[in-house]
């Protein structure tokens, strides 16, 4: 841990200082940007053809769209640099989740979709210098 000064209106809303647990030359949405190009590749990998990326509404945003045999596959992307903060599918609470199905609802209407669809779960946790990869299919949003 290393203590990082706060800037902009962060200062009026917390300490000055916070201790984060990222190297000094990567922020948190760096880190976020890439562990998603990670699972992009991972999902290449295994077959999936990557629709859309980061995709945003007023709801929340969608990590990524994928598709594979004819089935529609929205993935949450999940993190941790500790195991001490715990598993990153931990991190999938009541809201996030909530969060999720109204983006999902509005994915599929905005874009007049009607073809079968899941909801998948990909974390990322380090495990000393490695990287631990856990894929969840078919994961519940209520």
């Amino acid at each position: 841990m290393f203590a990082v000064p706060a800037c902009g209106f962060s200062k009026f809303l917390c300490p000055r200082v916070h201790t984060v647990s990222c190297p000094p030359n990567m922020n948190k949405r760096l880190i976020g940007r890439v562990g998603e190009i990670i699972a992009e590749k991972y999902l290449v990998q295994k077959g999936f053809t990557v629709i859309q990326k980061n995709w945003t509404c007023r709801w929340g945003e969608i990590d990524l769209v994928a598709e594979r045999d004819n089935m529609l596959v929205f993935v949450e992307v999940k993190y941790r640099n500790s195991p001490l903060l715990g598993h990153p599918s931990e991190a999938l609470h009541y809201y996030k989740r909530r969060s999720l199905q109204r983006s999902i609802n509005t994915f599929l209407e905005k874009n007049y979709i009607t073809k079968p669809w899941r909801m998948d779960l990909l974390c990322f946790s380090k495990n000393g210098k490695a990287l631990r990869v856990d894929y969840y299919e078919y994961i519940s949003l209520m």
